[in-house]
């Protein structure tokens, strides 16, 4: 837990390129738009194109909105071009915005609870927000700030409000690990 808190507060800009733009921390303005366009980088069973995959740069090397709604420029239509032309640059950009993700994911881990679905009906990512608000940060630093950073702040303060809500620590999470790797699940061999 403590490792994972130190590296999500003190995330730097990142500092990646993927179709030659500069990506920026993800935040849940980033993830939100990436779902609302049925994103691969999101839903990751869906194959990437390059089509998936230019859209999904624009997205995270964006500050609002407005950018994001632009049609697509000379440059993303060049991008997309040269990808479907050779598919090594596509597996290139994509292993780029793997590596990106990968190192921006350091939410909490949490313990299994049963029952521990939003029975409210209301997204997850707006019930982060408010909470982020509520507590003072204004609406663009909560829906901007860093996923990770959001998620454990409004971990925090759920917490204080006395939810039960059960972080792994590091140590929990290693022994939870080497458990799993010294028993692994044995397939079912039974006939009937």
């Amino acid at each position: 837990m403590e490792k994972r808190w130190i590296k999500a507060a003190t995330l730097l800009q990142p500092s990646i390129e993927v179709c030659g733009k500069r990506l920026l921390p993800f935040s849940l303005r980033h993830r939100v738009a990436l779902e609302a366009i049925d994103s691969p980088v999101i839903l990751t069973e869906k194959p990437m194109t390059a089509k998936h995959l230019v859209a999904a740069v624009k997205i995270l090397s964006s500050k609002s909105i407005d950018e994001i709604a632009t049609g697509a420029t000379l440059r993303e239509r060049f991008w997309v071009s040269r990808m479907q032309f050779s598919p090594d640059i596509i597996i290139c950009e994509t292993a780029k915005l793997v590596a990106y993700l990968n190192s921006q994911a350091f939410w909490p881990r949490f313990w299994e609870k049963d029952g521990g679905t939003n029975k409210s009906g209301i997204p997850w990512q707006l019930v982060v927000v408010a909470s982020l608000t509520r507590y003072g940060c204004s609406l663009e630093e909560a829906w901007t700030m860093p996923e990770s950073e959001a998620i454990w702040l409004h971990t925090a303060h759920s917490a204080s409000l006395g939810a039960d809500v059960a972080v792994m620590s590091d140590a929990e999470w290693e022994a939870v690990q080497k458990y799993k790797a010294s028993n692994p699940t044995k397939p079912n061999t039974k006939r009937n």
